[in-house]
C-alpha cells in the first residue's frame, strides 16, 4: 500500500443501549501543513453513513499539526441490530458482504477565504466495533480520492428462495469525461 501518509486520528466509539452511539474525537497527529505558515487549522466532520445529512463538526484548532479536540458526538435512534447489520449473500463460491453503517471521520484544514482543504479521512464499519464496551482507535488517515470518477446509485435485491441477486443501476452523475470530446459513455459494466 503506497498511499501518501497524511497523519493519524485518535477516536473512540461506545454505545449506551439507549439507542445512542457516542463518537469521541480525541486528537490528530502528524497532520500535513496546508497553510503557508507551515501549519494547518484542522477540524473533523463526523458522519454515520449512509446518512450524509446528519454531519457534525469539531471546533477548528488553529495553527497546529497535532490538534486535540476531545469532543463527543451523539448519533441517536440506532439499535445495535441496525448498527451491526450487514448483508451476507453467498452465490456458489462468491460471498458478498454489504456493510450498512459506517463511521466516517474526515479531517479538513479551515481556510477563511477559500474552500477548506481536505487532509484525510477514515471509514470505520460499525460492524467491526464491539458495542458492548468503549473502544479506542488510532487510525491512519487516507488521502481523499482526488480522482473520483463520479457517483452511482444502485439497488440490490436478494431473493433467498431462488438464490438470485439483482443489481439495478438507478442513476449516475458527475461522471468523469472519458471521450476526446469531454463526454462519458452511457454504458456500465458490472464485474
Amino acid at each position: 500500500d503506497n498511499e501518501e501518509y497524511v497523519g493519524q486520528i485518535h477516536f473512540s466509539v461506545e454505545y449506551d443501549y439507549q439507542n445512542t452511539t457516542l463518537v469521541l474525537v480525541l486528537q490528530g497527529k502528524e497532520l500535513p501543513a496546508k497553510d503557508l505558515s507551515g501549519t494547518s487549522d484542522p477540524y473533523v466532520k463526523v458522519t454515520l453513513l449512509p446518512d450524509k445529512k446528519h454531519r457534525l463538526e469539531t471546533k477548528i484548532k488553529r495553527r497546529t499539526l497535532n490538534p486535540r479536540w476531545n469532543e463527543t458526538f451523539y448519533f441517536e435512534g440506532f439499535s445495535t441490530q441496525k448498527l451491526q447489520n450487514r448483508v451476507l449473500i453467498k452465490k456458489s463460491k462468491v460471498l458478498l458482504i454489504i456493510i450498512i453503517q459506517v463511521i466516517h471521520l474526515h479531517v479538513f484544514d479551515y481556510d477563511r477565504f477559500s474552500r477548506d482543504d481536505s487532509i484525510g479521512e477514515v471509514f470505520m464499519p460499525v460492524c467491526q466495533v464491539d458495542l458492548s464496551r468503549k473502544q479506542t482507535f488510532w487510525k491512519n488517515l487516507k488521502s481523499p480520492a482526488s480522482d473520483k470518477c463520479g457517483e452511482i446509485l444502485i439497488s440490490l435485491c436478494y431473493q433467498p428462495s431462488s438464490s438470485i441477486l439483482t443489481l439495478s443501476l438507478i442513476r449516475a452523475r458527475n461522471l468523469k469525461a472519458k471521450d476526446i470530446n469531454g463526454k462519458s459513455g452511457e454504458w456500465s459494466k458490472i464485474l
